[in-house]
């Protein structure tokens, strides 16, 4: 046996054999794509589980794996490979596969044994994140996830990307295949095509930072009524040309008015602080702060902004990415910005 499948087989009959219903596993042979283990059960049943032994589980190939039609009953698929994300294990489970990854983690359901572990840490999840077009210091990346998430409904060339944004076709390929790996979308004739926007959002949010984002939050606190102090903003940004973006709660209800709030969250450009500080009517406090000011220097984070009411609200897709990170309702208001505005 190769030894690194010797190295997987021994850690799949390892668990299986902690299993009091199991009599016995061994390895039966190795085939093209993996290997081939029978576990024997103490009532007598005798299954084959096929392993695909895979160097990444994207989704996109975990359901286009060379399944036959003539599956036997007692076989039982396993993928196996050194990550399996969350969305990769439910593709799995959809299909009634086991799965496991290098570090122990696993689901296997066949006759009358269930084995779920997780929790394991796994170095490779690691190297897969900062692989990741949610890289919140891939500027890059964020540029072209925010256009294409400007409209979901639109089909988007790759050459139109690259020209628009000012960046290779590699790099925007890098984003498409990536979306379509996880099987969050499809390239068609006509040009990518978003097919499961909640899913990418939702990932999105996951693996978004605001420390990383933002060059630094500003706390500050004001005597003013919230809708005065708004107002306030307004004026301020017509009569000194510096340009204010409400984001978070405050953007938020601007786009569907579903909460209250107690806080104003908005983005000033670090190049405009001093001088919105200057004259907004707030003071920087330590604590007790109903002002969030997040100080930009990404001019992707403004992209696709939007003035709704006289007031300059950052796009749905940023302002979704706030209100995902804040306590009280804010995963509830992001979550209906995105039914109402990104996925339409």
């Amino acid at each position: 046996m190769k030894p690194m499948y010797s190295l997987q087989y021994n850690a799949l009959c390892l668990n299986l054999k902690q299993v009091p219903a199991v009599a016995d596993c061994f390895i039966d042979k190795n085939v093209e794509d993996g290997f081939i283990v029978q576990v024997k059960f103490k009532d007598g049943h005798l299954f084959m589980l096929k392993v695909f032994l895979l160097a990444r589980a994207y989704p996109s190939i975990i359901s286009s794996l060379n399944i036959t039609s003539s599956q036997e009953e007692h076989d039982y698929y396993v993928v196996m490979a050194p990550y399996i994300s969350a969305e990769s294990a439910k593709i799995c489970e959809q299909q009634q596969f086991g799965y496991m990854d290098f570090s122990g983690n696993c689901r296997l359901l066949f006759h009358s044994l269930y084995l779920k572990i997780e929790g394991k840490p796994n170095a490779h999840s690691e190297k897969r994140a900062l692989q990741s077009i949610f890289d919140p210091r891939s500027s890059v990346s964020s540029a072209i996830l925010r256009e294409i998430m400007s409209d979901t409904t639109k089909r988007w060339r790759l050459k139109h990307l690259s020209e628009k944004l000012n960046c290779s076709i590699g790099q925007v390929s890098k984003v498409k295949n990536y979306l379509e790996e996880q099987l969050w979308a499809k390239m068609g004739p006509d040009g990518i095509e978003v097919t499961q926007s909640s899913a990418i959002m939702n990932a999105w949010s996951e693996a978004y930072s605001k420390k990383e984002v933002f060059a630094e939050k500003i706390e500050c606190y004001t005597l003013l009524p919230l809708s005065d102090f708004e107002e306030q903003l307004q004026q301020i940004s017509r009569n000194s040309d510096i340009d204010i973006y409400l984001t978070g709660f405050s953007g938020g209800v601007r786009y569907t008015p579903v909460v209250r709030y107690n806080k104003v969250h908005l983005i000033i450009t670090a190049d405009q602080l001093s001088s919105f500080l200057h004259v907004a009517p707030c003071t920087q406090v330590d604590s007790g702060a109903n002002v969030h000011i997040y100080v930009s220097t990404q001019k992707e984070i403004l992209f696709d902004a939007r003035t709704i009411h006289g007031v300059q609200v950052a796009s749905p897709v940023q302002v979704f990415l706030d209100c995902m990170k804040l306590f009280g309702r804010g995963e509830e208001l992001a979550q209906a910005i995105l039914t109402k505005e990104i996925e339409k």
